[in-house]
């Protein structure tokens, strides 16, 4: 197995070219604090926005008194408030995400490092959870003096356990009140559906991104003759013979998988991206998720 540490999971000349992106949330949003970044509502705060007549009851501290010496007219002035902006990255570690050359997780690892690189350069608040044997989680940070504690996060992330992907959903909505940017990396191979968890994700009033990792085995396998197929989570196998006939049917199963997730999220205005997991990163987060409008 790779050994994966902070300093080998993105390389320097990765994360400068990262840092030309931001986060590109079209809905804005105020946390619990004032942060660096520029809301499009209007309020009082430290920078200049624009003038609108003065009309009865409005605050007296914001008259423009040097126009009114200039005019003899009343004119409020107007400011932009900042607004801080909280990503959170929801990654898939149970152990079906093992598979796949390169892994599913080793490309979810490397994915949300990268997402939650630029909300750090974009001076958002990053967070991010992680699940399958339990749930670990890193907590809020911002900056990029907190790059090396994102790094070593997502590089210790291993895959193992069964999915449950509504019950993560589920303890994530409850323990994150706030409303922002969540990202959701999975390969959504749950035998419980994938529905219970985005409608949970899709409630909460965030901006939700999902991420569908598969290998390329799995879009599009070459195998053929008798096989016994091992379920990794639960062990359970079957014995079959892959003919033609059923890797076409086979195929038409998996695009009518992932076009099922595709509608069900565009229906409830969440993003979905369908990925790969030997996607150039470079492809995905400079053209696929700048595409999406997960950056700008």
């Amino acid at each position: 197995m790779e050994t994966v540490t902070a300093e080998s999971l993105l390389e320097p000349d990765f994360l400068r070219k990262l840092e030309r992106l931001a986060i590109g949330a079209k809905r804005v949003r105020l946390g619990h604090a004032r942060g660096e970044r520029k809301s499009k509502r209007k309020g009082s705060s430290v920078e200049f926005a624009d003038y609108r007549d003065y009309v009865q009851g409005d605050d007296l501290r914001h008259i423009d008194w040097n126009i009114l010496g200039r005019l003899d007219s009343l004119y409020l002035k107007l400011f932009q408030e900042q607004e801080d902006l909280t990503v959170n990255l929801l990654i898939d570690a149970s152990k079906s995400m093992q598979f796949g050359s390169p892994s599913k997780i080793a490309f979810a690892r490397k994915a949300a490092a990268a997402i939650a690189y630029i909300g750090l350069v974009s001076n958002d608040r990053v967070a991010a959870e992680t699940f399958g044997d339990g749930t670990f989680r890193l907590a809020p940070c911002s900056g990029k003096a907190s790059t090396r504690k994102l790094l070593q996060y997502f590089a210790a992330i291993e895959a193992s356990g069964t999915t449950d992907l509504e019950a993560a959903c589920r303890e994530h909505t409850i323990l994150n009140r706030s409303k922002g940017v969540t990202v959701f990396l999975s390969d959504f191979l749950d035998e419980a559906g994938f529905e219970g968890s985005l409608k949970r994700l899709a409630q909460t009033g965030s901006e939700v991104y999902v991420i569908h990792v598969l290998a390329p085995e799995e879009i599009d396998p070459s195998v053929v003759g008798d096989l016994k197929l091992l379920d990794s989570e639960t062990g359970a196998h079957t014995e079959i013979s892959v003919s033609p006939s059923l890797l076409k049917r086979y195929k038409q199963n998996v695009t009518g998988f992932t076009e099922a997730i595709r509608s069900y999220c565009l229906a409830r205005g969440m993003s979905y991206v369908l990925t790969p997991s030997d996607t150039p990163f470079e492809r995905l987060t400079l053209e696929m998720l700048r595409q999406s409008g997960l950056f700008t």
